[in-house]
């Protein structure tokens, strides 16, 4: 049995498989935009910027039904392949998990490469991937002020806080959103239960569009 789960998923779990077949190993590497400058009097200096973009890659096979490894596969070779290509050129990101890697991240499909060997039915593959980063732009709210009913003059502005919302997108989970706006996402559950009849019974299926109150 195979005790590294790698799962790939598309659009908050509408579409996903694991690997049949592990990679025999892979590599992330995440870089930090520092930036060297040259001063006149002091030299080469270096300026620490922000991280960069975790990529990487994913290289395996997928077995053919005659291969002894098709127990672990649950559908053909070039259905995965298609699913892939289906995903890399949705112009959306997809979700990889690596269970024991504390790997949980949306990225994009770069590049997809298969290859068939002569006299074996197996596909042989490559995925190349960068982190994607969700840009949500934050509202502006603005203060209103009422009109009294008596005698036409303005009350006080509202001083109260309108409630936060977000918009689902794909990628999106309740965990990363709790974790955006609380700082950590075990808070998650504050947001289910504010938006119970917007989610339904299970607060891991939420889909792109809906519109959340964050309590």
């Amino acid at each position: 049995m195979k005790q590294r789960i790698i799962e790939l998923s598309y659009n908050n779990h509408e579409e996903m498989f694991t690997l049949p077949i592990n990679p025999s190993e892979f590599e992330f590497s995440e870089a930090q935009n520092n930036q060297k400058i040259t001063l006149l009097n002091i030299g080469e200096a270096n300026l620490i910027g922000h991280r960069g973009l975790v990529t990487g890659s994913l290289s395996s096979f997928f077995p053919s039904p005659s291969s002894p490894l098709a127990r672990y596969a649950d559908r053909e070779p070039m259905e995965y392949i298609r699913l892939l290509e289906k995903w890399k050129t949705s112009t959306q990101p997809i979700r990889v998990i690596i269970s024991d890697c504390d790997f949980n991240l949306a990225m994009s499909i770069d590049k997809l490469t298969k290859k068939h060997r002569e006299g074996d039915k197996d596909v042989y593959y490559t995925l190349e991937l960068s982190e994607y980063r969700f840009l949500n732009t934050p509202a502006v709210q603005v203060e209103t002020q009422q009109q009294s009913d008596t005698n036409g003059l303005n009350n006080r502005p509202n001083t109260q806080t309108a409630p936060k919302s977000c918009t689902v997108v794909a990628g999106d989970c309740l965990w990363n959103i709790a974790k955006k706006y609380y700082g950590d996402g075990s808070q998650y559950t504050k947001i289910y239960e504010a938006n119970k009849g917007t989610i339904g019974s299970n607060p891991n299926l939420i889909k792109p569009g809906q519109k959340l109150v964050i309590p």
